[in-house]
């Protein structure tokens, strides 16, 4: 994790370089302090895995992050002094010239003070004995690899919840294909990958279909040489020395063994595709059915190794499972009928705590097995964490392996998630953001926002993070981490000094670290440090008193101005200031000198008055006012926030002008007044991506479509009418881009399916009271995949959608269409669609003859329909459904 700070700070002086003319001695120095920073950058990565291992190189990288984060302050504060000379008159500017040269003499002062703390660290690496950083395996890493070393030998007891698993693995390596398969299975640590992998090769079936089999262990540090021994030592006899051979002369002999063979390769604890990469090649494809199973953590090795096979997906212990697990384990020398009550009790909270993780389960139910006083419980139940630490080969020891595997940019991502609260569904637009604004996403050719998308699909790949929520076209709008996960992120991020909680303990917050979050069960206000090092700030609604949030008047949260006044004066470096669900009428107008602020957000915070010195955060990047039906007025200041790239509004007239066409990075706007849109010249805003808007566009219909059709960038469209009904929308045809269009307001007539956009493949609409004739059109866009129909979009009894009408649609949604009362689909329509969801249409009398055709339908979701409705599709028109995998009743 020092590399990620170092590699930060690095980043950080080149720009400054760029962005600021420094005296030459100044430069000179900044520039050799960059330059000391990336060679030391080179020997993090080996010593972070050693940290662990020997408290001299734990405290040696703990020096090397404390003056990369010394040289960030010093850079940041002398920006600041710089910032506060320039916003003076020029009279007094004048006069603070001799301030400005003396800031500029410190700098460089400070900057060779901290060229002597560089080599001072460097020179300690031999004065206290750290050499070689780089060779070798960490003693702790080793002891750990040598008790996780697997082989199928050994029956494995009480298993519960895999004869499923078993069964279709089993299934899956024995069908009688001949084409050569690696079939992997593949799931986070201590979830029981190596258990299951066990069970099957050891199967009758198993044993019957693959008379040649070996199972080998890789592991983070493999040998190819040791692996190719220990699987020729299995399948041959060769009568050569093996340790006299070549890795080449190895895989040769293993290739030559199993080419005319039907053999099963076992691979467990896979880690790197090189590690694949090595081995792959010495596996022969007879076209006979052979197979090598994987079990890794890492789905991207599994898809590697055999495109052509999905990846066997382990899945969490259901509650009934985990206590059923936690019974043989914890209650092994008693009879059922001898169990404590209140033991129960207690051991279905832990179990819960465990969160269906068998290896977590495993262990509290073994060490909980040798007590049986109640207090004994008590004090596991509320220390678990703890006592999964304390073991050094245990459940937090396991999980580490994945963290320390990863890349130093991810760790940085990983010990980010940490801050949210537990069980707290994590919005991926807004992690993007704050990704972002902390600068844990490096500039480079791409767009920043696809970059964090990539990094959090590699940590779910790897096990590390877990998808809350998907998108209808399968992209990760809500992700999560598993309980003990966050756990071990938690402590990671203490040890690292990355950031500090502030929950239900009312304790003082150190300014040791440089992120804080603040929960709203934490006194935050009875309990405020000044932290000349704070960069970020996020405050979370976590109580349960959510709902009061809409009333605002009594809200025991409430930010009041003195508290904003407060940060702004004693956090001056804050990057990222996060209020969202916390009440706050009015932003001074001291936000204004937080001129590193990145990332604002005011979502939701019954905002009234938004302060003008706005205009001087020529660093913020989103600013989220949404959701605040009081904000009469947002200052005419958005347009010298140069580097913003998302604004988001309620769409209210407000008051006075709202110039925002000096934004070229401005990438989402939502919602704007249709007005003050009109006030711009939009042919600006070349990085806008997505927009909303809202108001009458049937005046000045014409322009108001032209200016959107200029945004040649556009891919994602809002419009919402009030006060009349949607004119003409034929010129939405000339945006090229636009895959996404969502309108709300009457639309009288549609456009011809030739006349929308070209590439839309997402539509909603709502409000709209179409009629069938409209659905003839809809049915013939040619590249649509989504469409809802919201309320009152339409308004006839009866909908029918004709032979090959919706030709590419895979997913339908119809939610609270009153006046529906009968649906007919044709036979041969809509053959695409996968997922049908039909949500409060009371009036609906059932499902279509034609849903038997639907032979791609996997997911049919039914919510708030009536009775009857529910009753006819488990009852007399079940036959129309039953080839549906996924039917859910809401």
């Amino acid at each position: 994790m020092a590399e990620a700070a170092v590699s930060f700070v690095v980043e950080r002086l080149a720009d400054i370089l760029e962005e600021i003319d420094f005296q030459t001695n100044v430069r000179n120095e900044v520039e050799r302090l960059k330059d000391e920073l990336m060679r030391m950058r080179c020997f993090l990565r080996d010593a972070d895995a050693k940290q662990d291992d020997d408290a001299r190189v734990s405290n040696w990288v703990s020096d090397i992050r404390n003056v990369a984060y010394d040289a960030e302050d010093l850079i940041d504060l002398f920006i600041l002094r710089i910032d506060s000379v320039k916003k003076k008159n020029s009279i007094k500017r004048f006069a603070s010239l001799f301030k400005d040269w003396k800031h500029r003499s410190k700098i460089a002062k400070e900057l060779v003070a901290i060229q002597g703390r560089i080599l001072d660290i460097s020179q300690s690496c031999e004065t206290y004995g750290i050499k070689n950083i780089g060779e070798g395996i960490s003693t702790a890493r080793e002891k750990l690899r040598k008790q996780r070393r697997s082989s199928p030998r050994g029956e494995e007891k009480d298993i519960v919840g895999l004869d499923d698993d078993i069964a279709k693995l089993v299934t899956q390596l024995v069908q009688t294909e001949d084409h050569w398969h690696a079939i992997s299975i593949v799931g986070m640590g201590g979830i029981g990958k190596t258990t299951l992998a066990k069970k099957v090769y050891k199967h009758g079936d198993i044993q019957a279909r693959f008379p040649t089999r070996a199972w080998v262990y890789v592991s983070q540090e493999f040998s190819t040489r040791d692996i190719l021994q220990a699987i020729i030592k299995q399948v041959a006899t060769t009568g050569r020395n093996l340790e006299k051979l070549r890795e080449e002369e190895l895989e040769e002999i293993l290739y030559e063994h199993l080419r005319k063979k039907r053999y099963l390769v076992v691979l467990d604890d896979v880690w790197s595709i090189e590690a694949w990469n090595s081995l792959s090649e010495a596996f022969p494809d007879g076209s006979n059915g052979s197979r090598v199973m994987l079990t890794t953590r890492n789905r991207s090795i599994a898809l590697k190794a055999d495109a052509r096979s999905v990846p066997y997906d382990l899945h969490f212990l259901s509650k009934e499972n985990g206590w059923l697990l936690f019974c043989k384990k914890a209650f092994i020398h008693s009879a059922d009928s001898h169990r404590s009550p209140q033991l129960e009790e207690i051991g279905k909270e832990i179990v819960e705590k465990c969160a269906g993780l068998p290896l977590a389960i495993i262990v509290m139910g073994g060490l909980l097995s040798r007590k049986r006083n109640l207090g004994e419980w008590k004090r596991v139940l509320s220390n678990m964490s703890s006592f999964f630490a304390e073991d050094p080969n245990g459940v937090s020891a396991i999980l580490a392996l994945s963290y320390n595997d990863l890349p130093y940019y991810l760790k940085s991502c990983f010990l980010h998630l940490g801050q949210f609260p537990e069980d707290h569904p994590i919005p991926t637009h807004k992690l993007f953001r704050l990704w972002i604004a902390e600068s844990l996403i490096p500039q480079q050719g791409e767009r920043m926002e696809d970059i964090a998308e990539d990094y959090l699909n590699e940590l779910i790949e790897r096990n590390m993070v877990q998808v809350a929520k998907l998108s209808i076209n399968e992209r990760v709008k809500q992700c999560r981490l598993h309980d003990l996960l966050r756990d071990l992120s938690i402590s990671k991020a203490k040890a690292e000094g990355f950031h500090e909680i502030q929950g239900s303990q009312n304790i003082h917050p150190s300014a040791r670290y440089r992120r804080h979050s603040m929960y709203s069960t934490f006194n935050w206000r009875q309990y405020k440090h000044p932290n000349p090092h704070l960069r970020s700030l996020l405050f979370f609604r976590v109580d349960h008193h959510q709902s009061q949030v809409n009333c605002y008047r009594d809200d025991p949260y409430k930010m009041k101005d003195s508290d904003l006044d407060y940060i702004c004066k004693n956090f001056k470096l804050l990057r990222v200031l996060e209020l969202e669900g916390i009440p706050c009428t009015t932003i001074p107008s001291i936000i204004g000198s937080l001129i590193h602020l990145k990332y604002l957000g005011l979502k939701e915070t019954n905002l009234q008055e938004l302060s003008s010195a706005i205009g001087s955060l020529q660093n913020l990047q989103p600013l989220d006012v949404a959701a605040n039906l009081h904000l009469q007025t947002i200052p005419n200041v958005i347009w010298k926030i140069a580097k913003l790239r998302y604004l988001y509004m309620c769409g209210h007239k407000y008051g006075g002008p709202l110039r925002i066409d000096t934004l070229k990075h401005l990438q989402a706007l939502s919602e704007i007044n249709v007005q003050k849109w009109m006030q711009n010249n939009h042919a600006n805003l070349t990085s806008l991506q997505k927009l909303g808007i809202r108001g009458n566009f049937s005046l000045k219909a014409t322009e108001i479509f032209n200016s959107i059709v200029a945004l040649v960038q556009l891919q994602s469209l809002y419009l919402r009418t009030e006060d009349a009904e949607f004119p003409s929308l034929t010129q939405l045809s000339a945006l090229q881009n636009l895959v996404k269009l969502h309108m709300r307001g009457t639309i009288r007539q549609l456009p011809s399916s030739q006349e929308f956009p070209p590439n839309l493949s997402q539509l909603t609409l709502e409000h709209a009271h179409l009629k069938q004739d409209s659905v003839g059109i809809l049915e013939n866009l040619p590249r649509l995949l989504i469409l809802r129909l919201k309320a009152r979009s339409y308004d006839g009894a009866k909908m029918a959608i004709a032979v090959s009408g919706f030709p590419q649609l895979e997913f339908l949604e119809f939610h609270s269409l009153e006046s529906l009362e009968e649906l007919n689909l044709e036979e041969g329509a809509a053959l695409r669609l996968r997922s049908f969801r039909i949500i409060n249409c009371g009036n609906l009398k059932m499902l279509p003859e034609g849903m038997r055709s639907l032979t791609a339908l996997r997911e049919l979701d039914i919510e708030e329909m009536p009775k009857s409705f529910v009753d006819r599709i488990r009852g007399e028109d079940f036959y129309k459904v039953q080839h549906v995998s996924s039917i859910l009743f809401v």
